[in-house]
């Protein structure tokens, strides 16, 4: 898969927002801690890193086999892209960047992200490219 052989390569990694960025988007200092974060599509991890030391846990999901075993090999757990609203755990934080024009069910991914925020007070952290062109890796 081409996008395996740019990620392998250190092409492709993704800067979304810095240390600074990520608390005041949160509105939170820079101690703040909380339970548990859920990155969906977590790529190399450099998104996951900025994020990670606000939380006890982290689990990930990622498309890319290769990935997979990158972001394993920093510590993340690694959930099944497919079947991680399974679990049942209801996270902090969901981090969704870069990735709804690129599953095949966009919607259910929503209310999958929706069902699975601590209610009240979980967080959605989303990002798209727009305008919006479908480009679907993995699924229908």
């Amino acid at each position: 898969m081409f996008s395996d052989c740019c990620r392998l390569l250190g092409r492709g990694s993704m800067f979304v927002f810095s240390h600074r960025q990520f608390t005041q988007l949160l509105d939170v200092d820079h101690s703040w801690k909380a339970d548990l974060l859920l990155d969906i599509g977590a790529g190399d991890g450099a998104v996951t890193e900025v994020m990670d030391r606000h939380f006890r846990s982290v689990h990930v999901t990622e498309i890319s086999p290769i990935m997979r075993r990158v972001l394993a090999g920093k510590g993340y757990e690694v959930l099944d892209a497919h079947k991680w609203m399974e679990k049942k755990e209801l996270y902090d934080v969901i981090s969704c960047l870069n990735v709804l024009d690129r599953c095949d069910c966009p919607l259910a991914l929503l209310e999958n992200m929706k069902n699975s925020l601590k209610i009240g007070t979980g967080r959605l952290i989303l990002a798209m490219v727009l305008p919006v062109k479908q480009y679907v890796e993995s699924g229908k």
